[in-house]
């Protein structure tokens, strides 16, 4: 699937995220003027209508419709057919959902930490309403920015930080303390807030791993385009891999554990095996890369070997300890992947000025 980005300057798109940012407050003043119009004090955050309560839910709603707007202008298909804007749309969605979740949390974790800060403390209507205002201003702000300026390097850190958010949710609402000793997918089983948490990124983080290996091709193309790797690089193959990958890793919180246990296991398998055969082939998908990422890349492997061993083979790791191994590759594995992309795309960058210099000079 082929888009095209708006054309933009920096200069015009800073403004364009300060008119959003303003607009952002006055929802929230109204907002605030409204829930808190007949309460004589408002908590900071309490269960029930408090400040850091409305600040989440509003964040929510806030980065949703900034992050849709904002990115449906800034990047638009190339193609009219039906199924390559089905999944641009999708793309544009399940980042939305991610990046309106992050400021759920993100919110919620700054009230909660001025709640004790501030113990007991409340605030009157005009207060509570100008720190809501305050609030959505700075999620309508990064909403834009993020969404008018989305590269894999950005889509790679908003899953990082989803995924770790997502889990550690799921571990601390979960019903049993030693769901540990058993393995993780057991964070999913059972339904209640933990399975539901635990589900849910999975799920997501899944979709969104499909629209990082859109941007990782966006950019592959355009090294091909400048010479930095070969044409012979198999930009098509390594995205219907990640892909794989990320479609595998939403069935896995798609079929539940409890529910679906051999769909849920072969799902989970998938994962692991395409992760497997990008590594096996990773010379022919990626012919020019440095040395280093090879280098990396076959050690990430030969300890995720090693942590099967040490499960399998001799029972040192438990099932939980060792899938906890395997994430860790997989994900830095693409972190290392997105990474030295965004690194040969910025010495092409280099590159320009100083033969602009030299052929003037």
């Amino acid at each position: 699937m082929k888009t095209t980005v708006v054309a933009r300057s920096e200069s015009r798109t800073e403004s364009r995220a300060i008119y959003v940012a303003l607009a952002s407050a006055g929802v929230g003043l109204l907002t605030g003027l409204a829930l808190f119009f007949s309460a004589e004090r408002v908590t900071l955050f309490e269960r029930g209508v408090s400040l850091g309560s409305v600040a989440s839910i509003m964040a929510v709603v806030v980065a949703l419709a900034v992050y849709l707007l904002a990115a449906s202008y800034h990047e638009r298909p190339l193609e009219k057919r039906v199924w390559a804007r089905t999944e641009h749309l999708l793309n544009i969605v399940s980042l939305a959902i991610v990046f309106g979740l992050l400021a759920f949390l993100s919110c919620a974790l700054v009230f909660f930490i001025i709640s004790i800060a501030f113990r007991g403390a409340t605030v009157d209507m005009w207060a509570a309403s100008v720190l809501l205002a305050l609030s959505l201003s700075v999620v309508g702000y990064a909403a834009y920015l993020m969404a008018a300026g989305m590269n894999a390097m950005r889509v790679s850190a908003i899953l990082a930080l989803f995924l770790v958010s997502g889990t550690f949710i799921s571990m601390m609402t979960a019903s049993d303390p030693l769901w540990w000793d058993v393995h993780f997918s057991s964070l999913g089983a059972g339904g209640g807030i933990s399975g539901y948490a635990f589900n849910a990124t999975l799920i997501i983080a899944g979709l969104v791993i499909v629209a990082l290996s859109k941007y990782i091709i966006d950019d592959f193309t355009r090294l091909q385009q400048q010479g930095q790797i070969p044409k012979q690089a198999k930009a098509l193959l390594m995205r219907v891999l990640l892909a794989g990958i990320g479609i595998s890793l939403a069935f896995v919180g798609l079929f539940v554990y409890d529910v679906f246990p051999l769909t849920h296991n072969i799902a989970a398998f998938g994962m692991a095996a395409l992760f497997g055969v990008i590594i096996i082939i990773l010379p022919w998908l990626v012919p020019g890369f440095l040395p280093a990422f090879f280098v990396a890349s076959y050690a990430l492997i030969a300890g995720l070997i090693v942590a099967a061993w040490l499960f399998w083979g001799i029972g040192y790791f438990n099932l939980t300890v060792f899938e906890l191994v395997a994430a860790a590759v997989i994900f830095t594995w693409l972190a290392l992947f997105v990474r030295h992309v965004a690194a040969l795309l910025d010495d092409e960058t280099m590159k320009r000025p100083r033969a602009k210099e030299e052929g003037n000079g």
